[in-house]
């Protein structure tokens, strides 16, 4: 007769395949510590049920080595044909196998002694209520939820879950309850998760940066009207303690019964109930402690006892390798990890958590850890990281090297603004996060005006204003105040301000600044011919440009952005004239650039294709250019030119085009992208009728933060009309 432990050994055993028993690389979950993180026991507590289950020739061991778990080779556990058999007989609960689920939901593993938090939890979120579920940690927070997230899978909901970290977001979260291009409008986002039987979970959110954690609060604010139920996972203290239409569940240690299951069996019981008394019954302590551990005394907090009975007994390697994830803002692969020696003694000693291939210390561990370093030791550690990561290509090596940089006070300014632009391009909330940073160790004026810029890509005007009121006065604020007028609708103000500042700026900076000024007029509205009266005030704006005093560099650009200009606006209002010639004088600038020429083509094509067997012809031509087209500005630009012509009955090919744009946010550090971004949205919505209202509530959004408020209020009185 098997025991449970037994059982649920061989039933986790049974999930990996029999093609990995003589491979030389295993998943983790084979080793003994991930069998046992998988299962909610000890280490020790392990030991014996194997020895039983290898004597009966239902597992066999064998050394190899443990994917992300060190370079040296470790003991794993397999199951025998013998074992499989047996397994066949059992009740699989394992894993989610129905229902609808979003985000990286976190590996399922046993938990003792909660039924009654499960049931009290269930309850909460089938009665539609909004929960902060808080505690200490390491506690079981996490776990406690992902075991109820099968039970609420079978009622036929739909389990949503975001985890957080430094650099999450509004537009994080939505990534992750959607597992789609990013929404950034808190109400769009409530409108397509807040929805019946939707279970929208946030784990960690004292991760959360403080220049991204207001956003979230205002998030969970407007779920309060949605028909959603909210779980917040949080670690005590609670930042939004206080908000209302919240309740808040703390979760306690585990009662002495329930908490004796975590250690091992063969300790008398007389001795167990000191243990569990003395780290009052906390799981993840439970779990760190091992018979060679001191017994604590009854006052001796869980942090003094990570301190003195586990972090104290590391090696040198082991420590290093703490230190450097202690250090990290996110969880790390191995190979990412410069001094990885001590990452197998880590996970051994249960104080690793992991996110398939990358870990990171247990919260617990990594806070007390970082208490035990002097103000000189962490400078010094931040420093040499940032060396490390300057030598790794990408946007995540970047990030991390930056944040070290900061985080060390060893940056130059300019240096500094240039990676953080870089980093913007892909992802701005690390970005914004980083300049607040840097603002907190060196209050400068370029620090400040990047943080206006990088908000202004985000739309968070609150900050703005914030970062303005600091900076003395200037063209350049000038110029960003009149941008926050335009955008709250201010349209007189904001260009009394620009006027006023123009004369203080270079030719050069003047051209292009009345050069953005008119592309950004043209391109506000949705979708349609563009007006002769539009048209025409434009032209003679254009007419009226003076290049004389610009160098050739300049010249050549403002003539190249004019003459896109007005090709555009011949073909909308069909001026063939205008758009020949501007086409020829394209053709003498471009002309090392075909596919822009031809780009330019097609768009000519489809304005004059006025027959159905023309413009398939043309169509055919259009599907090829955008497979082929290298530059996303271009391909988004000819697929919204495709539709236009072809509403309301848009090829197929077209659609699924269309749908693979929100696979890859776009940037936006440049104007030209937000109001292309805003157009995507804007289509999307005529394109799925069911998320209308979301994805154009998100238009709405982006195109007033690309300054767009004719956009913006033409399709809001369509959205209007249409609900």
């Amino acid at each position: 007769m098997l025991s449970d432990t037994e059982r649920a050994i061989l039933s986790r055993l049974s999930e990996f395949g029999e093609e990995i028993e003589s491979s030389w690389d295993v998943p983790r979950g084979l080793s003994l510590p991930g069998l046992a993180d998988s299962l909610g026991l000890v280490r020790s507590s392990l030991h014996k049920p194997l020895s039983r289950l290898e004597e009966e020739g239902l597992v066999f061991t064998r050394v190899a080595h443990v994917i992300g778990g060190g370079s040296r080779k470790r003991k794993v556990v397999h199951i025998t044909s013998i074992g499989r058999e047996k397994t066949s007989t059992f009740e699989n609960i394992s894993s989610i196998k129905s229902g609808k689920y979003f985000g990286q939901i976190p590996e399922l593993s046993g938990i003792f002694g909660r039924e009654i938090d499960k049931n009290n939890l269930n309850k909460l979120i089938i009665d539609g209520n909004s929960i902060f579920l808080s505690g200490l940690p390491g506690i079981g927070k996490t776990s406690l939820v992902r075991n109820l997230v099968p039970e609420i899978i079978d009622l036929g909901w739909t389990v949503r879950w975001a985890t957080c970290y430094s650099n999450t977001d509004i537009s994080e979260i939505a990534l992750q309850w959607t597992e789609k291009k990013s929404l950034r409008d808190i109400s769009a986002l409530v409108t397509l998760c807040g929805k019946n039987k939707n279970l929208l979970i946030i784990d960690e959110l004292q991760e959360v940066h403080s220049r991204h954690i207001e956003g979230i609060g205002k998030l969970l604010t407007d779920l309060q009207d949605s028909k959603a139920s909210v779980l917040v996972i949080v670690r005590s203290p609670n930042p939004f303690s206080n908000l209302d239409g919240f309740s808040e569940y703390r979760l306690l240690g585990l009662d002495e019964n329930d908490a004796k299951n975590l250690l091992p069996k063969e300790i008398d019981q007389e001795k167990a109930s000191e243990i569990v008394t003395a780290l009052g019954g906390h799981p993840l302590a439970l779990n760190l402690w091992s018979p060679e551990s001191e017994l604590p005394a009854e006052v001796e907090a869980v942090q003094n006892f990570v301190e003195s009975n586990v972090i104290s007994k590391l090696t040198e390697d082991a420590l290093s390798t703490l230190d450097e994830l202690s250090l990290s803002p996110i969880p790390l692969e191995e190979n990412e990890i410069f001094d990885s020696d001590g990452i197998g003694e880590l996970d051994d000693s249960a104080i690793l958590r992991w996110f398939q291939r990358k870990s990171e210390p247990h919260h617990l561990i990594r806070n007390v850890r970082r208490s035990l370093w002097s103000e000189t030791e962490r400078k010094d550690m931040h420093k040499k990281a940032a060396n490390f990561w300057s030598e790794i290509d990408g946007n995540k090596a970047l990030w991390i090297e930056t944040y070290h940089k900061i985080n060390s006070n060893d940056f130059e300014k300019n240096t500094l603004i240039d990676k953080i632009s870089n980093i913007s391009k892909e992802n701005s909330a690390t970005a914004a996060l980083l300049i607040e940073d840097a603002i907190k160790f060196e209050d400068d004026e370029i620090f400040r005006f990047k943080a206006v810029d990088i908000a202004f890509e985000r739309a968070e005007y609150e900050i703005i204003e914030n970062h303005l009121s600091m900076i003395e006065d200037s063209p350049q604020k000038m110029l960003r105040t009149a941008r926050l007028l335009r955008i709250n609708g201010d349209i007189n103000s904001a260009s009394e301000l620009e006027n006023s500042c123009l004369s203080l700026l270079s030719a050069a900076e003047k051209i292009r600044f009345k050069i953005s000024m008119l592309v950004r007029k043209f391109d506000d509205r949705i979708s349609r011919k563009i007006n002769n009266s539009l048209a025409k005030e434009i032209l003679m704006e254009i007419y009226n440009l003076d290049f004389q005093d610009l160098s050739d560099t300049d010249r050549f650009t403002a003539e190249l952005a004019i003459n896109l200009l007005k090709n555009s606006i011949a073909l909308e209002i069909s001026d063939m004239t205008l758009a020949s010639q501007s086409r020829s004088e394209l053709e003498t600038i471009l002309s090392h650039n075909e596919e822009h020429l031809l780009m330019l083509d097609l768009r000519a094509r489809l304005a004059i294709s006025n027959t159905p067997e023309l413009l398939n012809l043309t169509l055919e031509s259009v599907h090829s250019f955008i497979e082929d087209c290298s530059d996303e500005l271009k391909k988004i630009s000819m697929i919204h030119s495709a539709l236009e012509v072809t509403k309301p009955d848009f090829p197929d090919w077209l659609l699924e085009t269309h749908e693979k744009l929100f696979q890859v946010p776009l940037r936006e550090d440049l104007a030209a992208y937000r109001r292309m971004s805003a157009q995507c949205w804007y289509w999307r919505g005529v394109i799925n009728q069911s998320n209308r209202l979301s994805y154009w509530q998100e238009a709405i959004h982006r195109f007033r933060a690309a300054e767009c408020n004719q956009a913006a209020n033409e399709l809001l009185e369509k959205l209007t009309k249409s609900i």
